[in-house]
C-alpha cells in the first residue's frame, strides 16, 4: 500500500471517482506570431450525477504554456500592475492559430472504468500585459473532449 492509498480509500468513500494516469499528452497549437501554445489537461476526480449512475461531473486542471519566438519577446513592456483587469484589457480578442498536434492522455478510475480527455482550445485573446520575460500574456479557452470506456 502507497503512502496516499489509505487517503484515497477515504476520498472514494466519499462518492469521488480517482483517476490515475497511464498516458499524460499535451497539446499543442501555433499561434500567426509564431508562439506556440501548450496545453496540458490534468484530470483531478470525476463525482457520479446522482439520477444517471454512469453519467460524470469531470474535474480538472489546465495548465497552458506559451512558447514565445526570441524576436517577439519585450522585456522592457513588464511592468507590475497592482491589480490587472486581465479579461478587461485585451488587445486582440481572436488572435489566430492551427493545431500542431492534439492527443488524448488516458486514466485508470477507481470505478473500473478507464477515461481519456484531450484539451482542446477554444479561443486564444492576448492582453496588453507582458511577462517579466517579456512574453505576451494571453488568455485561452480550453475544452475536454471525454471518452469512457469499460476497464
Amino acid at each position: 500500500m502507497g503512502p496516499d492509498d489509505e487517503i484515497n480509500q477515504v476520498i472514494v468513500k466519499m462518492g469521488y471517482v480517482l483517476a490515475t494516469p497511464r498516458v499524460q499528452h499535451s497539446s499543442f497549437y501555433k499561434l500567426i506570431d509564431g508562439t506556440i501554445i501548450k496545453v496540458v489537461m490534468l484530470l483531478n476526480f470525476l463525482i457520479p450525477i446522482p439520477p444517471k449512475p454512469d453519467d460524470y461531473d469531470v474535474n480538472t486542471t489546465n495548465i497552458v504554456s506559451s512558447f514565445v519566438p526570441s524576436e517577439k519577446r519585450r522585456p522592457e513592456l513588464f511592468a507590475p500592475t497592482p491589480n490587472p483587469q486581465f479579461d478587461k484589457d485585451i488587445v486582440d480578442d481572436d488572435v489566430e492559430f492551427e493545431v500542431i498536434k492534439e492527443n488524448f492522455s488516458v486514466y485508470d478510475l477507481t470505478n473500473g472504468l478507464v477515461v481519456s480527455i484531450k484539451p482542446v482550445l477554444g479561443q486564444v485573446r492576448k492582453t496588453k500585459y507582458y511577462s517579466v520575460q517579456g512574453e505576451p500574456i494571453y488568455l485561452t479557452n480550453v475544452s475536454p473532449i471525454v471518452k469512457f470506456k469499460k476497464g
